[in-house]
Parts: structure tokens; sequence; C-alpha cells
């Protein structure tokens, strides 16, 4: 999936309900003891049930213990220069790979190569929802370097976490077509680019096709207000799979 451009072969894998179960598990541990960054307007989840808020902070700089962000941001489909200076300056990483399978094949591994530095670092949070096309289902696969110190803090967790979901994690694993998904995603990129093109807006062909941002210039319809999140207009799409 990263053409090649990650080995992950010193990683160790482990399943959980949800994606939003394994990260939330996280942050709140970490933020019990230290300062936890989220990229400003990237995905709120990240705080969800969060009884330490004075720890976690939305900052661009990368301040803290661990630094988390959505691959491409949730905030506008794009993984950005910016992000990556925030991810390059926090010593842990928490990257959520959702909507990363629905970018291009040559984009994909241009994020994976400018992420590749990072990675002994980092927790890869694997999404099974909309990126890999299991709208159903939110089942998560954390992957962590096998000598990443939260896998010695957390490892009882996790693999508790594995024991309920670990085979119903492999299936899914071995089940997923990534050129059937592929397939899907060229249509569904199709369908955004036409409705781009009909709304009148600027065609976007970087990114993931579920989110496009814009930042306006001038002054704002009123029908594209209700969609302002700081200074960009955000659309958030759910093209048919047809």
């Amino acid at each position: 999936m990263s053409g090649g451009a990650w080995d992950l072969s010193d990683f160790v894998a482990y399943a959980a309900g949800s994606d939003v179960d394994a990260m939330t598990h996280l942050v709140e541990a970490v933020a019990a003891r230290a300062r936890v960054s989220l990229f400003p307007g990237d995905w709120f989840g990240f705080r969800v049930g969060a009884t330490h808020p004075a720890n976690i902070a939305w900052d661009a700089s990368g301040r803290g213990d661990l630094a988390c962000l959505c691959i491409p941001s949730v905030r506008n489909g794009h993984l950005t220069d910016e992000m990556l200076s925030f991810l390059e300056a926090a010593p842990k990483l928490l990257l959520n790979l959702n909507l990363y399978p629905t970018l291009v094949p040559d984009e994909r591994r241009e994020v994976a190569e400018a992420l590749r530095p990072m990675l002994d670092r980092a927790v890869l949070s694997i999404s099974f929802s909309r990126g890999f096309g299991l709208t159903a289902s939110q089942l998560g696969v954390l992957l962590v370097h096998r000598n990443h110190p939260y896998r010695a803090r957390f490892e009882t967790q996790w693999s508790w976490f594995t024991y309920f979901f670990n085979a119903i994690a492999a299936r899914a694993f071995m089940l997923l077509d990534l050129s059937a998904l592929e397939a899907v995603d060229a249509r569904r990129r199709d369908w955004v680019r036409t409705a781009l093109e009909n709304w009148g807006l600027p065609v976007v062909e970087t990114g993931s096709y579920y989110v496009k941002a814009f930042r306006p210039i001038g002054e704002l319809p009123e029908v594209f207000r209700p969609l302002m999140r700081g200074d960009l207009v955000r659309l958030c799409f759910k093209p048919p799979i047809g």
C-alpha cells in the first residue's frame, strides 16, 4: 500500500475493536502524565473521553510528548509541509491511516516516503472505515515498532485488545483487494471532480477525494458560510460506489 516505501518487518501488530477505541486509549493514557499535541483543525475525535483536557492542545508546534494527526488530514484531505514540521518536532507520534488508501498510488507513495524517517517513533492506527471501503466497520489495527517505548508501556492493554479482535482483524485484512478498492476510488474521484466542476469550485486532483478544503479570497457566498472551519471552506464527500 505504501508502494514499497515502508519496511514494517520490525513492527508488531495489535488488533482493536475500533480505531477510535485504540487511539483515545493511547491519548488518554499519555495525557495523564504529559502533553499531547493535536494538529489544529484535524480530527476532534482524538479528544474523545479526555479526562485531562489541559494536557491536550490544538497546537501546530508539535510541542509535547505525543503528536497526533490523520494521514492525510481530515482537515483538508492533504498532508502538508506544515503538518510534516508538526510531526518532526515531536518525540512520539500517533498517525491515523484512514483516508490514506484513497490517494492515487503515486501520491500515496510520496506521502509514505515523507513519513518514512518518522515511522520508528510512530504508532500507526489503521482504520477500516472510509478509506478501506468498509464503512460498516470501525475495526482498527495498531502497528508499532518493536522497540517503541509505548510498546513496553502498553503491551498488556494492547494484547488484551488483540485477544478479543485479532481473528476479525486478520480476516478483514486478508479479504482486502487493493486493486478492487482502487477501481472504486477512481470512480468516486471522477464523481467528486464532476461535482466540483458543476458547483464552479476549483478542481483539486491531489489529496483525498473525501475531503476538499478551500481558503476563500474575498467575500464568501452565504451558501458556503455553514461550511467554514477556521479560515477554510471544508467539503466532505461520500460519493456513491457505482
